[in-house]
């Protein structure tokens, strides 16, 4: 354990500094879309997952329903998402992305690539690919 502390104090120190760097830039492409960092987490997971309950990012966000709910309202008057009743339980409702939905978080997130890309080309290929396999198995990791 000893010898891997260096290790993760180096890695605390690089992600902190890496991300203080990087935030300010992936916010402002946001705001440049009218969009906030908790409506882009919602259209994120539901692009990513389809349909989805509000029950479902209570879970995953931590908040109550009510502030699902008015996050929801936010995005469906903004013409991003739309809501229909389950076919199964008319008692559930359901949330997907609108065309409009769709199109705004592809303008979002061809802006935050373009970030990405600009702070990542100091690194090599080989090293872009290392990172991407370890990136995605944090992400995919349930130690956290």
């Amino acid at each position: 354990m000893e010898g891997t502390k260096k290790y993760y104090d180096r890695i605390q120190t690089g992600l902190q500094i890496t991300i203080q760097k990087i935030q300010p830039e992936m916010l402002e492409a946001l705001n440049n879309q009218g969009v906030t960092p908790t409506q882009w987490f919602v259209l994120f997971f539901i692009k990513n997952n389809g349909l989805c309950r509000i029950s479902q990012l209570v879970d995953l966000m931590g908040v109550k329903p009510s502030a699902a709910t008015f996050m929801i309202d936010r995005l469906e008057q903004g013409g991003f998402v739309f809501r229909e009743h389950d076919t199964k339980d008319r008692r559930v409702v359901n949330i997907g992305l609108t065309d409009k939905g769709r199109e705004k978080f592809e303008i979002i997130l061809s802006e935050r690539r373009a970030i990405v890309e600009r702070w990542l080309s100091i690194l090599s290929k080989q090293e872009l690919s290392m990172l991407a396999d370890i990136m995605e198995k944090l992400a995919g990791s349930t130690a956290i």
